[in-house]
C-alpha cells in the first residue's frame, strides 16, 4: 500500500521537461463547428459619413453624365438610320444585296449604327438590382419591407456607423452600375464613329 502511494506521488511531482513546456498548444476543433474571428474591428466615424455623402454625389454626377452622352449618341445613330432607311436606293440596296463597294459601305454603316444605338440604349436601361444585397438604402429592398413603419423601425435600430456602412455599400453597388454604363457608352461611341463615317462615304458615292 505504501509502495503504491509513493509511486503515485513521484508521478505527480515529477517535473515537466522544458522542451515540452515550450511546445505550442494544439486545439482540436469540434467536428461540424467553426468560428471566424474578425481581425481588427471596423470603426466608422463622422468623417466616413462625410466621405459617403461625397461619394454618393460623385457617382450620381457621373451616372447623369453617362446617361446624357448615351442619349445624344442614341439620337444621332437612330437619326442617321432613319434618314438612310428613308432613301429608296438604300432600301433597294439592303433588300437586293450584291457584291459591290456600295453595298459593303451601306451594310457596314447600318450594322455599326445599329450596334451604336443598341449599346447607347444599354447605358440608359434601368438596372434594378443590388449586388451587395444592401437592405436599407437600395429602393428595391426598401420597397419590400412591407410598410413604412417597419422600415422606419429597422433604420431606428441602426447605429450611426451601421448607417454609414449601408451608405458605403450602396455606393459600391451604384459605382458598379456606373462602371457598366461607361463600358457600354464606350462601345456605343466606337461603333457610332465609324458608322457615321461609312454612312457619309456611302452618300457621297451615291451623289457622285
Amino acid at each position: 500500500m505504501n509502495d503504491t502511494s509513493h509511486q503515485a506521488d513521484e508521478t505527480v511531482l515529477s517535473p515537466v521537461p522544458a522542451d515540452v513546456k515550450a511546445a505550442p498548444t494544439i486545439g482540436v476543433m469540434e467536428k461540424g463547428h467553426a468560428e471566424v474571428t474578425a481581425v481588427g474591428a471596423m470603426t466608422l466615424d463622422g468623417h466616413h459619413a462625410n466621405f459617403a455623402e461625397f461619394q454618393e454625389s460623385y457617382v450620381r454626377h457621373y451616372i447623369g453624365l453617362a446617361d446624357t452622352k448615351a442619349a445624344w449618341t442614341f439620337a444621332i445613330a437612330s437619326g442617321v438610320l432613319v434618314y438612310l432607311f428613308g432613301q429608296s436606293n438604300v432600301r433597294r440596296g439592303l433588300l437586293s444585296p450584291a457584291l459591290s463597294l456600295d453595298y459593303a459601305l451601306l451594310a457596314a454603316s447600318v450594322l455599326s449604327l445599329c450596334l451604336s444605338a443598341f449599346f447607347a440604349f444599354r447605358v440608359v436601361a434601368p438596372r434594378l438590382s443590388s449586388p451587395s444585397a444592401e437592405g436599407i438604402v437600395f429602393f428595391g429592398a426598401v420597397a419590400e419591407k412591407g410598410s413604412a413603419a417597419l422600415y422606419v423601425g429597422e433604420v431606428a435600430q441602426r447605429k450611426p456607423a451601421d448607417l454609414t456602412a449601408a451608405r458605403l455599400k450602396h455606393c459600391y453597388d451604384v459605382s458598379s452600375v456606373c462602371s457598366k454604363k461607361y463600358a457600354s457608352l464606350k462601345k456605343s461611341i466606337w461603333f457610332g464613329l465609324p458608322g457615321l463615317a461609312l454612312a457619309l462615304l456611302y452618300m457621297l458615292t451615291q451623289a457622285a
